[in-house]
């Protein structure tokens, strides 16, 4: 059994990826991201599990854009309509939080149990700013291990450097700030990612997705290949370059 049954891989839908514009003027902007902010969404996402069912935790806290590959992408909102919940759901902890400088996107990673096996998961997160609930996952996906992973005493949390941002009509909008929230709300264009992250080198017939925070502090891209299994791979910006933060594979779903 895997943290989703049958295992969920849900996706950002987005554009590509914008590209650098190393032409344009820009100056830095200052970090207000909080980590612990995507662990206790975590926490809660699986304590919502426990009180009200499996899939109508997943229902509840899915954002618009959620994804479920059953074979192919297709949208959670409509695959898990009518999903009768198991009579027990799995539970899960977070070991891992990373989140971008904006705080408009981040990932978790830790693991799970059910009543007959164990495993791993990794969800990618998005920001709200309309509703009452502050997160909701775009993109989950796990696989059950041989072993459980090493438990963990708390949670470790990671920020992405804030990358240089374009001044705009001679203003800089600060994060937090009235005006950035304003913008934000409105979902604004992506700005360009802070710096390069490699050339996805899956095979034909692949389907791969390219996903990144607002600001592009934080980039992810999730792949499915042809026999069913799966690669995730996510990177943030530290040190003035896009560094891997995470990089998983996943088995297709009963090998």
């Amino acid at each position: 059994m895997k943290r989703l049954i049958p295992i969920a891989f849900l996706a950002l839908t987005a554009p590509a990826l914008a590209q650098p514009a190393p032409d344009e003027p820009r100056r830095p902007q200052r970090a207000y991201a909080n980590p612990s902010a995507l662990i206790a969404a975590d926490i809660a996402f699986a304590r919502l599990a426990r009180e009200k069912g499996q899939w109508t935790a997943f229902r509840e806290t899915a954002d618009e854009t959620a994804e479920l590959i059953e074979g192919k992408r297709v949208s959670a909102k409509a695959a898990l309509k009518d999903r009768k919940n198991p009579a027990t759901s799995l539970q899960w902890a977070p070991h891992s939080a990373w989140i971008s400088c904006d705080g408009t996107a981040g990932l978790t990673f830790g693991g799970w149990q059910g009543a007959a096996a164990t495993g791993e998961y990794v969800t990618v997160w998005q920001r709200q700013f309309k509703g009452k609930i502050d997160w909701k996952w775009v993109l989950d996906d796990g696989q059950a291990l041989d072993a459980p992973l090493r438990e963990v005493d708390w949670a470790q949390g990671k920020v992405a450097d804030c990358p240089t941002r374009i001044q705009r009509d001679g203003v800089t909008a600060q994060p937090g700030s009235k005006r950035e929230r304003k913008e934000q709300s409105k979902l604004p264009p992506l700005r360009p990612l802070a710096g390069a992250i490699p050339v996805a080198d899956a095979p034909a017939g692949a389907d791969v997705k390219d996903g990144q925070s607002r600001d592009g502090s934080l980039a992810w891209r999730s792949v499915v290949l042809p026999d069913g299994s799966r690669r995730f791979s996510a990177w943030i910006w530290k040190d003035g370059a896009m560094v891997e933060a995470l990089a998983r594979s996943f088995v297709a779903k009963g090998a």
